[in-house]
């Protein structure tokens, strides 16, 4: 949201992030982004208010005479906070001061298209920084893996290889508590990295890992689907605990017997991600976005 906010800015169609507190910003990224709290937002007619899909069926009814878009960025959340009731059919995907949706994959507007219809969806690219997420080819046997989704899936897949003695050799590194560059350094070192996310509308962290070089092993997460491709990753079924780990070790050895082949995978895989998660890309897509939504609010005016 930051980015979108930048590039919007940039491009001469003023634009800021609002936060609940005043003087909040996110700060496990390096960012200059124009920001501003709830409290000091006035908003004018000509003004649309974009909002995340986590704040469910409440979107409608924040800042009520304002037009909005909302920002789904992953589309298993859309309907959190509904019931199981189907009586009720209050949204606000079908509000009328709802203009659009923008997703941030293809598995997040194919959801949002077979729900809505009639909803006008436009998708976005989510660049990985080529700055700061960058390919090293010279690996340490290091395994990195994120905690923070499916920990438990992680603890197996960890300790069914470090009782096989597959891992003896690897230091395996938990990504947790670190800034954007710290997350960054730890990959470009990783030989591997466990993707255990899922229900993911644009899964950053397996392909930052691809980007640096890493060969990723586990799941899609959904939205990943686009990038997890078999020549270049090695994708697993989602909670299928046993193939993960016959995958990993695998992987390992062939490592050990053939090095430069495993890592020209993760070379490849670095090229595909640089090539279509791009900051350019990302940048015409926010923009051609962008300046269509602001098409339909002026022909809604009309």
């Amino acid at each position: 949201m930051y980015r979108h906010v930048d590039i919007l800015n940039k491009n001469g169609i003023s634009a800021c992030i609002v936060h609940q507190e005043k003087g909040m910003r996110h700060a496990w990224f390096e960012n200059r982004t124009r920001t501003t709290c709830v409290n000091e937002v006035r908003l004018f007619p000509e003004d649309i208010f974009v909002i995340p899909e986590a704040y469910g069926p409440k979107v409608a009814g924040l800042a009520r005479g304002t037009k909005k878009v909302i920002f789904n960025q992953n589309a298993y959340y859309t309907f959190i906070g509904y019931s199981a009731d189907t009586k009720n059919m209050t949204t606000p995907y079908t509000d009328t001061e709802v203009l659009a949706a923008i997703a941030v994959s293809e598995d997040t507007k194919q959801y949002l298209q077979f729900v809505f219809p009639n909803l006008k969806i436009f998708r976005v690219y989510n660049a990985i920084d080529p700055k700061i997420f960058t390919y090293q080819d010279e690996k340490k046997k290091k395994i990195c893996f994120m905690p923070r989704k499916n920990s438990e899936d992680a603890v197996q897949v960890i300790n069914i290889l470090k009782f096989r003695g597959i891992l003896k050799d690897f230091d395996i590194v938990a990504i947790e508590g670190m800034n954007e560059r710290q997350v960054a350094y730890i990959m470009k070192e990783s030989l591997i990295f466990l993707s255990f996310g899922y229900s993911e509308g644009s899964p950053l962290p397996p392909a930052e890992a691809m980007a640096c070089g890493c060969i990723v092993v586990g799941y899609h997460g959904m939205g990943g689907k686009e990038f997890f491709m078999p020549d270049i990753t090695f994708p697993v079924s989602t909670g299928d605990i046993i193939s993960f780990a016959q995958t990993l070790e695998k992987v390992i050895n062939h490592y050990d017997n053939d090095p430069q082949f495993i890592k020209e995978k993760g070379r490849l895989a670095s090229l595909y991600i640089n090539k279509y998660y791009s900051t350019v890309r990302e940048e015409n897509s926010v923009m051609e976005t962008w300046r269509s939504i602001l098409y339909l609010q002026n022909e809604k005016k009309k």
